[in-house]
């Protein structure tokens, strides 16, 4: 999670001034914030979604390849994935495939390093606890690095490797530490379980039981006109990321505002959807990450005022931003997507304190 999000959390917990200008829902001129956000921080389009009561509204401004994007137009998603991810274990140990606490070493059957107080479990992967660095420092001096595309080139061979050698910082489920290669790690191990790729793993367990039929490792070739050119902070196009099963997990998912909205609404009302038991547990908390905030599997979980949750995600990859979020109790959901290297939260958590309190004055 960046830095610059924790400040932005405060926004949730308070006040949010009602605005004049007309349009839904609930009067949140969704349009009017999205084009001020984007004009400001200078983005190619962007694409801003949310899922109030079930009633979804979505708005598209700049373009892609000349035109207005929408709710179906593809970006790279980035640690977003992580959530994917995270409800895969929880799906495996629905299925009695295996356990939380169960070592990686037993899943892959490679040599992993172990800390003093124990092995690093595929819980502590999905947490952020498994005392493993953000990043294999190793993947830059590999054979065809390319920082424009920087996990081309990690594949299993080097993530065995590093799960050999790499030394816990801290015992097992005991420090939060924000890493991508541990839970690069858990979606290579999961699919390996499966005897799969993660990408058909994926598509099986999740994307096809929930009807996200426009989320993809690979984008087909007949949606490519759809999938956004990424940007830099610069504003240079970026090609898109390619990610190895070893690394997939963790950020290499492509998807629209349609289908992630699907998810978020999935994570509000699990009940209603194949994926119950698997969506309550990935919301548990684990472990406390700061003031009113934990860690659940793969989402992060903010305490609201009035005792609400919210479960969200952010996620970037080398041209693409974008925010996920799912508040069960005031059944909001949101997406922000963008084909720029940026941080979305400001316009994520304006977007949320300006619902709650219109829901709120309007006595829902």
């Amino acid at each position: 999670m960046p830095n610059a999000l924790r400040p932005l959390l405060l926004v949730l917990l308070a006040t949010a001034t009602a605005s004049a200008q007309p349009a839904a829902p609930h009067g949140v001129p969704l349009d009017s914030l999205a084009r001020a956000f984007a004009d400001a921080n200078g983005l190619p389009s962007l694409v801003l979604g949310v899922v109030v009561d079930g009633d979804r509204h979505v708005v598209g401004v700049g373009e892609v390849d000349g035109a207005a994007p929408d709710a179906h137009t593809l970006y790279e998603i980035g640690s977003i994935t992580k959530v994917f991810t995270s409800l895969l274990l929880a799906d495996a140990v629905g299925r009695d495939e295996t356990t939380l606490e169960t070592p990686l070493a037993d899943v892959l059957g490679l040599p992993v390093a172990a800390h003093a107080d124990g092995p690093v479990r595929l819980v502590d992967l999905a947490t952020h606890t498994s005392g493993w660095p953000r990043l294999d420092a190793a993947m830059m001096f590999l054979p065809g690095f390319d920082p424009a595309d920087p996990y081309a080139v990690y594949g299993p061979d080097r993530l065995a490797a590093f799960l050999e050698t790499v030394q816990p910082s801290a015992a097992p489920g005991a420090k939060h530490d924000y890493s991508n290669a541990a839970v690069g790690a858990l979606g290579y191990a999961l699919a390996r379980q499966a005897d799969t790729t993660y990408a058909a793993l994926v598509a099986d367990r999740v994307l096809t039981p929930l009807g996200m039929a426009e989320t993809f490792v690979t984008v087909p070739d007949a949606l490519a006109s759809r999938f956004a050119t990424g940007h830099d902070g610069a504003g240079a196009p970026t090609p898109h990321w390619t990610l190895q099963d070893a690394t997939v997990g963790a950020g290499g998912l492509r998807s629209t505002a349609a289908d992630v909205l699907t998810f978020a609404e999935a994570a509000i009302r699990p009940e209603a959807t194949p994926l119950a038991d698997a969506f309550a547990l990935t919301l548990q908390p684990r472990i406390p990450v700061a003031d009113r905030m934990g860690q659940g599997l793969g989402w992060l979980l903010l305490e609201l005022n009035g005792g609400n949750t919210m479960a969200f995600h952010d996620g970037g990859t080398g041209g693409f931003a974008s925010f996920a979020a799912a508040l069960p109790q005031d059944r909001i959901g949101l997406v922000i997507l963008t084909n720029r290297t940026t941080d979305a939260s400001a316009l994520a958590f304006d977007v949320l304190g300006r619902l709650r309190t219109a829901r709120a004055r309007a006595g829902r």
